[in-house]
């Protein structure tokens, strides 16, 4: 009988070890998507603001990857902005993000807040284990200047020469723009 309750102590600890991981992980990475988001969206606003929609377009271009990279480097872990409608291929989802924006999708359509969508699991991958987190982004008004259905065709022509791909339109607010997703390495 001794031994069941060393073993059951053994089991809470190790499992409340474990969930205090996750909040760390978690908050970690709550922490570095408002970092993110409000480092693109001031730097946005501010060319928006400045120098109008067209050398806001071209300033994104170059500057959001390097942006989030600079989050990625400063907090050590891998932080990206993606979505099912791509701008970007670089922003390209892999099969976990498209499941998990396929869910948020599920979730929004059931009746869920988009700002309240977000999910988190524990993931394997070519036998590494990662710590992975998604929020979801919603469609806002200023979003539609570059991704709404009634876009100027200065705009439209800019995009078309920077995104030659581009399939982040004609969306409307209060839709799933995207999401932002973060993967942490967990060491053994």
């Amino acid at each position: 009988m001794f031994f069941y309750r060393i073993a059951f102590i053994l089991f809470l600890l190790i499992n409340f070890s474990y969930a205090n991981d996750l909040l760390k992980y978690e908050q970690k990475s709550k922490s570095a998507i408002k970092e993110l988001s409000i480092s693109l969206q001031k730097s946005l606003k501010s060319v928006l603001k400045e120098s109008g929609p067209i050398v806001a377009i071209e300033y994104c271009n170059i500057a959001a990857l390097a942006i989030t990279s600079d989050t990625s480097n400063f907090n050590k872990i891998s932080i990206k902005r993606t979505s099912l409608k791509l701008r970007n291929k670089s922003n390209k989802p892999d099969k976990w993000e498209i499941d998990v924006l396929n869910s948020f999708e599920k979730r929004k359509n059931s009746g869920e807040e988009i700002s309240t969508l977000n999910y988190q699991n524990i993931y394997t991958e070519n036998n590494e284990i990662f710590y992975r987190y998604m929020k979801a982004i919603p469609t806002v008004k200023a979003c539609l200047t570059c991704h709404g259905s009634n876009r100027n065709p200065k705009v439209v022509i800019k995009l078309s020469e920077l995104y030659p791909d581009d399939s982040a339109y004609n969306y409307v607010i209060g839709e799933i723009r995207g999401a932002f997703s973060v993967k942490i390495p967990i060491s053994n």
